[in-house]
C-alpha cells in the first residue's frame, strides 16, 4: 500500500530530494559547516518514519579517513553512491526490512544495487586490512532485519554513482509471518551528491 503525505499543495504520493549518504557519524557531519550541510529527506505517517541522510564526498572521505582507511579504499568508496536510510517502525506490527525488496530506478529502468559481495575484490585491490573491511561492513544497512515496535535501523545502501536523479522504492512486508499488507514508501528525484 502506498501512503500519501500532505503538503501545503494538497496530497502527494511521493517525496523527493537530493540524496547521498553514509551513516550517522557526528565526526563526518562536523567536517562540513551547518550552512553547507545537504538537507535530509523525510517521510512519516502513523506506521513508519524514514529519513534519508546525504553526505558530501568530503564527508564520506573524512568518515573513513577518521577510521584510518587507506586512500585507495576511499577512492573505491567515492566511485559509488551511498544512500543511507534510517527506518523507524511506529506500529505494534513487525516491519520487515529486506533490501532485495527495494528498487532503485531511473526512467523506468532498474539500477542494480551494489551488494556486499562486490567489495572483497575491491578491498584486495586496495590492500585494505580485514579489520577495516569489518568496519566497512557495519556501516552498511543489514540485508534483512525485522523491526518491532519503536525499533530503528540505519546504514548505507550502495548503488553505482548516478549523474541524473533516480527513484528509490522501498517495500516492507509486515506481520510476524511477513504475510501482512506491504508498506511502500517512494522517494522521487533522489540524487547522488557530487564534489
Amino acid at each position: 500500500m502506498l501512503k500519501r503525505i500532505a503538503t501545503g499543495c494538497g496530497l502527494v504520493w511521493r517525496a523527493g530530494l537530493l540524496v547521498l549518504a553514509l551513516g550517522y557519524s557526528a565526526q563526518a557531519a562536523s567536517a562540513t559547516p551547518a550552512s553547507q550541510q545537504p538537507p535530509s529527506l523525510r517521510y512519516e505517517d502513523d506506521q513508519i518514519s524514514v529519513r534519508l541522510v546525504m553526505r558530501t564526498p568530503d564527508q564520506l572521505a573524512a568518515f573513513y579517513l577518521g577510521r584510518e582507511f587507506n586512500r585507495a579504499a576511499i577512492d573505491q568508496i567515492l566511485a559509488t553512491c551511498f544512500v543511507t536510510p534510517i527506518v523507524h517502525n511506529k506500529t505494534l506490527d513487525v516491519l520487515w526490512l529486506e533490501l532485495d525488496a527495494w528498487q532503485f530506478s531511473r526512467d523506468g529502468k532498474p539500477i542494480a544495487r551494489i551488494k556486499r559481495d562486490y567489495w572483497p575484490d575491491k578491498w584486495r585491490e586496495s590492500g585494505l586490512s580485514q579489520a577495516h573491511q569489518s568496519t566497512f561492513g557495519w556501516t552498511l544497512m543489514p540485508e534483512v532485519r525485522d523491526l518491532r515496535l519503536d525499533e530503528s535501523v540505519g546504514g548505507s545502501v550502495v548503488i553505482p554513482r548516478q549523474t541524473r536523479p533516480f527513484r528509490l522504492t522501498m517495500h516492507f512486508h509486515t506481520g510476524a509471518d511477513q504475510r501482512g499488507p506491504v508498506k511502500t514508501v517512494v522517494f522521487e528525484e533522489v540524487k547522488c551528491v557530487s564534489r
